[in-house]
């Protein structure tokens, strides 16, 4: 077994810094900076022409690209280089299509281009999945677009409701902020299960809500994670003929920013998010399992919260774990539907380097928050630890919790150890994980952490370890999404709060 030792105390500090001055709710999850001498082919493929409006003077050529000073540079050029090409004008794009897609979360991008008649720099996501969507029923998300010398942007939502069905005013799917011409600028928006909130600068430009239960296909954007697209666009439907003697133009790209809510706050509980059937929350009167719904997967779960009454499937135990992190200290629940199984099969925990001794009580009460975490592999020493009651006690406890008991000296191949020292911050962590990820999963190592820390770090590795591609999809060399579409992103609610174990009645 490879074993790792990342101190990042550093690296921790200047990200935490980050993070908390510009958004003290959300962890930084992942960036590009564009400092590197080549763009990166893990995440970024240039786009290729087709007869998309956007898409038809789209080109490879190298002019058309640069990296210079920090910045991605995509321009828009008059054709006369290429005596091949019919083009009259060339245009720059790039795209994260297949190879990096982003869940829920807030992503921003700091930009500033040109203006020009006829120039139509875009930066705008659309849904990355498995199957085939027709535009726009899978949704399309403009974070922003310019258009030739307006003083403002556009940041707008398409979908079949906006779209085809003509309802774009109820709500309303458009805003036109203002900004800084001429100078960098910072596009963002925020997804979550029930809304789309959009930002320019920091400053909330406008809210996209999902409105009379998202029927009609009015709120597509909870169902697929989505690529980003960044293009410097040349000519439009309904627009100026574009002004070669301007060309050529620049969109210049500063970085890009993937955002998660941040565990170790309070601010807003994302539970909240997931009640998408009803906002008002009930009183949890009934919980029912549903014998005759199987899955292949042991992992794999299901769980419906309706008026009241739960019903599960499948793994009991980690539904019963999701349902107790929705469940508030007095017993409500907001109605909410999810389907959840693991990214990772090993998720687990060692004791092999573990600094203080745990006497049986605190094994036990170790076992219930991992499983609570949905946590399912734990090494630690049975031989002489403990008494030989306390070592069948502990085992029966972790067998009914669904977790594997291993011994110190057993390895399993391809597995990871995953050590964090001293007081680790939970943003900083996903780096260490992003730089350890496995098919398999890992172990965590608990070391010198205190309960506060060992409570953030378990969240985490449950979200990561369950959040990677629940859609069934893989990424390249396996780097998972963290939180992509798994229903356990709801563990980002209340580390920070008051954890309860609670145990339910099945009738």
């Amino acid at each position: 077994m490879k074993r790792l030792s990342l101190i990042l105390l550093i690296l921790i500090s200047i990200s935490s810094a980050v993070v908390a001055q510009e958004h003290p709710r959300y962890a930084l999850i992942w960036n590009d900076e564009f400092d590197a001498a080549a763009l990166d082919s893990k995440t970024w493929s240039k786009i290729w022409r087709s007869t998309a409006t956007w898409a038809i003077h789209m080109s490879s050529n190298e002019r058309l690209y640069d990296l210079d000073k920090g910045d991605l540079v995509l321009r828009g050029m008059v054709n006369d280089f290429l005596p091949k090409d019919t083009a009259s004008v060339l245009t720059g794009g790039v795209w994260s299509k297949d190879r990096k897609k982003f869940g829920f979360g807030r992503i921003e991008i700091r930009a500033k281009f040109d203006e020009a008649a006829g120039y139509w720099p875009a930066i705008w996501m659309l849904p990355q999945s498995n199957q085939a969507i027709n535009w726009p029923h899978g949704g399309e998300i403009d974070i922003m677009e310019h258009f030739s010398t307006d003083k403002f942007v556009n940041q707008t939502v398409h979908s079949n409701y906006t779209y085809n069905l003509r309802k774009g005013n109820l709500p309303p799917h458009v805003a036109y902020p203002s900004y800084r011409a001429g100078d960098y600028n910072t596009y963002g928006v925020e997804r979550f299960q029930d809304s789309l909130v959009f930002f320019v600068n920091g400053q909330r430009s406008f809210c996209y809500p999902r409105y009379d239960k998202g029927e009609d296909g009015q709120f597509p954007f909870s169902q697929h994670d989505y690529y980003l697209i960044m293009d410097a666009q040349l000519g439009y439907k309904g627009g100026p003929a574009i002004d070669k003697s301007s060309l050529p133009v620049e969109l210049r790209i500063d970085y890009v920013r993937y955002y998660e809510l941040d565990t170790r706050t309070d601010v807003i509980p994302e539970p909240q998010e997931f009640q998408t059937n009803c906002k008002k929350l009930k009183k949890l009167r009934r919980v029912v399992y549903d014998k005759k719904t199987h899955f292949d997967n042991p992992d794999e779960y299901s769980l419906v919260v309706k008026c009241g009454k739960a019903t599960m499937a499948g793994n009991r135990r980690w539904a019963e774990s999701t349902l107790a992190q929705l469940v508030d200290e007095d017993g409500y629940v907001g109605n909410i539907e999810v389907h959840d199984w693991a990214a990772c099969a090993v998720r687990g925990v060692s004791l092999e380097h573990c600094g203080e001794r745990l006497t049986c009580d605190k094994l036990m009460r170790l076992l219930d928050k991992m499983a609570f975490y949905k946590l399912n592999h734990l090494k630690w020493n049975g031989e002489g630890a403990f008494t030989a009651e306390e070592a069948d006690a502990i085992r029966k406890h972790a067998h009914d919790l669904g977790i594997t008991l291993m011994d110190y000296e057993l390895t399993l191949p391809n597995v990871d150890v995953i050590t964090l020292e001293n007081t680790a911050q939970v943003p900083a962590l996903n780096r260490v994980f992003f730089s350890t990820a496995s098919p398999q999963g890992g172990w965590l190592l608990l070391n010198n952490l205190g309960k506060e820390g060992m409570d953030a770090l378990m969240a985490f590795a449950e979200r990561y370890w369950r959040g990677g591609d629940a859609d069934g999809s893989k990424e390249v060399n396996f780097m998972p999404n963290a939180l992509s579409t798994a229903g356990t992103r709801l563990a980002n609610f209340k580390e920070k709060t008051t954890i309860h174990y609670q145990r339910f009645p099945i009738k």
